[in-house]
């Protein structure tokens, strides 16, 4: 106990520690999520929430774990602050979190990301070599980890380079190998063939350009992009004043205008006016394209441009130009050169440092090349003396295997006449098993026909009065032999039917708890004669279900003898419930327990869990096999949990299929009328069940006063018969049993007595018990069943007085 206590103690402080590290974790994960998603929309709010992940993962204990959240946060952390044009504040970030997972070797997808973030910062600082060697090892570590979207990106990221160095070939190179790559991101997609029609229409290649910025139509359209479309719109009418298909130029450009116009939150529309200014300015409208280029400059500082404005400006020069307005024509043309000059010198700086970065990336691959050309002059040379080795060996291995090809013919030989032979004996022992199978279920029908005989004649011998009490006792014995006999004749039986595949079941609406009380009540006897307490629970279960109650009944009959068997002292109890759509059946005892190693052996047939329990307890071992095979058949499964020496509980888990109650069972009035019979022996009430079927509505069985009652209150008008010898068990008065019968019993309930013929000075107190109907013993059954129905109407007619019937036997 002490033992289990310092084991419990040490569970609950580990989860004690355990707990805030876990919290701590999802927190984090948490803010991480949160940051992605609020990137591209607030960059700012996303720079918030890496800070705070940043935080949450400096209290997560296990050091790894946290280096790695640290690092994620700081990635995102550097990807806000480069969208919020901070990349001065983004660069340490970004050196910080490469550091934290420096002592992971293995390639992650979160080092790809740190150095396509850091890509992007040297390359905002013009350190345009460092920046391709970052991309380049991310692209690597995407490829290693088949990240294909990553992948993608980083070859876009190349691409942007080689179109800054104006590589442009190059960079249209990298934009297909990235179309290659990955396709499964529909935004990324747009952007990425929108880039690509940009390089091929500086390539001036309009067609190819338009094609490109088509698709990227069809991609935005599809996704919903709106505030996308107009700028694509613009694209493709740069590419149409190219191929000069003016009409078609203009149609996008008033498509672009109409969205503009509609989308009040659109701004930046400068492009699209430069455009449409050159479209009309080429087809000579030059008034038009004046006040259309006066628009985009409005509010615009000509002296601050970037290059993203070269075409605009080149517009306004030449409409300036032929509008002979040579001052502002002048203003933009130095604009123009201006910003032409700075796009040349990063291109020429761009293209400086790339090409140094190839070089570089050439005398590596040269150097490379080396090491593999002395790698493998060595290797030739190591070929060369493995050759004459594996000579030597091939030989001695050629002999060996001609030695082996002789003794494996040899032995092929030995194999099939072994499997001619295994086949053979396989035939023969599938057809002893069909004969053992047919000999149980004929052998099986054969013993019970006579054996039918011998409990039929008992029965008759039995319900004879004239039989001697000795001469009874003894045929008893032979019944209560012969009882036993049949179940097992029965056992074997459905073991063959079992193993033939014929066991059957017949579904059908079915009284659960009558069915209950009849399976159970023949054991609950034999447990309280051993002493054992007995208990049934089946409460809030439906009344009536639909499951073959004969399969049913010998389910629990057989768990139940097991029990009884199995158990000297305590308790057995049957718990009946519903779980969902599940009805469960547990049937628990006090006894011997069973083996954990031994669970799946026990439902195996004829096997007990070792020879001392056979010789002990007796039994073939077919009762859990026949469950289980009943349970399958049913739909269900069976389970056991069992302790040695504590005791089994075995679990029946079936369907629960509720059933409405058939028109054969309503209660009738009048004519018929439920009959519920106080006798615990099983043989009279076999007996009863059989006289008395044909003449009531239904029979149900009761083991004491309690249960007759509420069995006669839930069935509504009905008769309570009590037999005297069960009343008379115990040390009980029968007299103050009746009386108590008559008290108990509801006012719509009649009650009836089977009562040896009493003495005269016993007559008066039967009759002051108040007890309907006594009928006086012996009395044959027709008898019986004449005196219960016609005093029905008698009684009902009448005031409750106590009639006393005697019948010739």
């Amino acid at each position: 106990m002490m033992l289990r206590g310092l084991a419990l103690f040490l569970c609950w402080l580990a989860l004690g520690f355990a707990a805030p590290a876990v919290a701590q974790q999802r927190a984090a994960d948490a803010l991480v999520e949160q940051a992605k998603t609020a990137m591209v929309d607030n960059p700012q709010a996303a720079l918030n929430f890496a800070e705070q992940a940043q935080r949450r993962a400096s209290a997560i204990p296990d050091a790894r774990g946290s280096a790695t959240a640290k690092a994620t946060a700081l990635w995102l952390q550097s990807e806000a602050l480069v969208r919020l044009r901070k990349p001065a504040d983004a660069a340490p970030r970004i050196a910080r979190a490469l550091r934290l997972i420096s002592g992971d070797q293995s390639p992650t997808k979160l080092r790809g990301d740190l150095l396509s973030a850091r890509a992007g910062v040297q390359e905002g600082q013009m350190r345009f070599a460092e920046a391709l060697a970052s991309l380049q090892e991310a692209h690597n570590i995407f490829a290693k980890l088949g990240e294909k979207r990553s992948q993608s990106l980083a070859l876009q990221m190349i691409a942007m380079l080689y179109t800054k160095a104006q590589d442009l070939r190059s960079a249209d190179k990298y934009y297909k190998q990235a179309a290659a790559v990955f396709t499964g991101d529909p935004r990324s997609q747009m952007f990425l063939l929108n880039n690509r029609g940009n390089v091929l229409l500086q390539l001036e290649e309009p067609r190819r350009a338009e094609a490109e910025y088509r698709k990227a139509l069809a991609v935005a359209r599809a996704e919903g992009a709106m505030t996308l479309i107009p700028n694509i719109l613009v694209n493709i009418a740069r590419s149409l004043l190219d191929q000069k298909r003016y009409d078609d130029a203009d149609a996008a450009i008033a498509e672009a205008t109409g969205i503009i116009r509609r989308d009040a939150t659109h701004t930046g529309n400068t492009r699209l006016l430069a455009v449409a200014a050159e479209s009309a300015r080429l087809q000579g409208r030059l008034g038009e394209a004046r006040a259309l280029i006066e628009r985009a400059f409005d509010g615009v500082d000509i002296a601050t441009t970037t290059f993203a404005m070269r075409d605009a400006h080149f517009t306004a020069y030449s409409v300036y130009r032929a509008e002979q307005d040579n001052r502002l024509a002048l203003v933009h043309l130095e604009r123009l050169r201006a910003v032409t000059d700075d796009a040349a010198e990063l291109a020429i700086s761009a293209s400086t440092a790339l090409m140094a970065a190839r070089f570089d990336y050439a005398n590596q691959e040269l150097r490379i090349a080396n090491l593999q050309a002395e790698e493998l002059r060595r290797a030739a040379e190591f070929q060369r003396t493995l050759f004459i080795g594996l000579g030597g060996a091939s030989l001695v291995i050629v002999t060996l295997l001609s030695i082996g090809l002789f003794t494996i013919r040899r032995s092929r030989n030995q194999v099939r006449l072994a499997n001619t032979v295994l086949a053979e004996t396989n035939v023969a022992l599938e057809k002893a098993l069909k004969a053992k199978t047919e000999f149980l279920a004929t052998t099986s029908h054969e013993i019970r026909t006579p054996l039918n005989g011998i409990l039929g004649m008992t029965q008759i011998m039995l319900r004879d009065a004239s039989v001697p009490e000795e001469t009874r006792d003894r045929i008893n014995i032979v019944h209560g032999a012969g009882m036993t006999m049949r179940a097992l004749v029965d056992d074997i039986l459905d073991v063959a039917k079992m193993e033939t595949g014929n066991l059957t079941v017949e579904m059908t609406a079915t009284d659960l708890h009558t069915t209950l009380h009849d399976v159970t009540r023949i054991w609950e006897e034999q447990a309280r004669a051993k002493g054992l307490a007995f208990s049934l629970s089946h409460e809030g279960m439906p009344r009536w279900i639909e499951t073959d109650p004969g399969r049913l009944r010998q389910i629990v009959f057989n768990l139940l003898s097991n029990a009884v068997k199995f158990t000297e002292q305590g308790a057995l109890s049957v718990k009946v419930e519903a779980v969902g759509e599940r009805l469960r059946v547990a049937i628990r005892d006090t006894g011997i327990g069973i083996p954990a190693d031994k669970f799946d052996e026990v439902f195996e047939s004829f096997k007990q869990v070792d020879a001392g329990t056979t010789r002990q307890f007796g039994g073939t071992g077919l009762g859990l096999a026949i469950v289980r095979n009943l349970a399958h058949a049913l739909g269900g499964t069976v389970s056991v949990a069992s302790v040695v020496g504590e005791g089994s509980t075995f679990t029946v888990d079936l369907p629960l299929r509720i059933a409405e109650m058939p028109d054969s069972a309503i209660e009738v009035t009048g004519e018929g009328e439920t009959i519920v019979v106080l006798d615990r022996n099983p043989i009279v009430r076999g007996m009863m069940r059989a006289l008395f079927t044909p003449h009531f509505a239904a029979v149900h069985f009761a083991a004491s006063i309690d249960e007759a009652v509420a069995l006669a209150r839930d069935a509504g008008p009905a008769l309570i018969l009590a037999d005297q010898g069960t009343l008379a068990a115990g040390e009980a008065d029968p007299v103050e049993k009746l009386t108590e019968l008559a008290a108990a019993a509801p006012s719509d309930v009649r009650t009836a007595a089977l009562w040896s013929k009493p003495e005269p000075e016993a007559e008066q107190r039967l009759y002051d018990t108040g007890i309907d109907l006594i009928i006086v013993k012996p009395v044959k059954g027709p008898a019986l069943v004449a005196a219960l129905t016609a005093a029905r109407t008698e009684i009902c007619a009448t005031s409750r007085r106590t009639t006393l019937v005697s019948q010739a036997a």
